[in-house]
């Protein structure tokens, strides 16, 4: 379907992946998972992504070392980075903000949690 945008989702728990999957394709996303920051940094790699979608507290590369990749590289630092967290404080979401991150929802999230986030993304 080329009208659907591409969604890079990487979160460590399986259940988070498919719920935000769930919650894009009705936003009209077609998805890619990923378990951790290593494996969206190879899947990086290979294709180019319209939005990444990503928890912070993950095992082999965290959430803050993606978006700091992604935003310094030359290919993918205009994707806009979702950022998902339990962590609801000032200094965290400040941390994302200073680091590139576009949106910061905290856990649990909803489908309107989303909505909210992506207003304006892809206008």
């Amino acid at each position: 379907m080329a009208d659907k945008k591409q969604v890079l989702i990487v979160d460590d728990m399986e259940v988070n992946r498919n719920a935000i999957k769930t919650f894009l394709f009705f936003l009209k996303f077609d998805a890619t998972l990923a378990v951790d920051g290593l494996e969206a940094k190879k899947l990086l790699e290979t294709k180019t992504y319209d939005l990444i979608v990503s928890d912070i507290e993950m095992p082999n590369m965290n959430g803050f070392e993606l978006l700091a990749f992604v935003k310094k590289s030359s290919v993918h630092k205009n994707i806009p980075v979702v950022m998902l967290s339990t962590l609801d404080s000032p200094e965290v979401m400040e941390r994302c903000k200073k680091l590139g991150a576009s949106s910061y929802i905290v856990k649990p999230f909803t489908k309107e949690k989303f909505e909210t986030a992506l207003a304006g993304l892809f206008a």
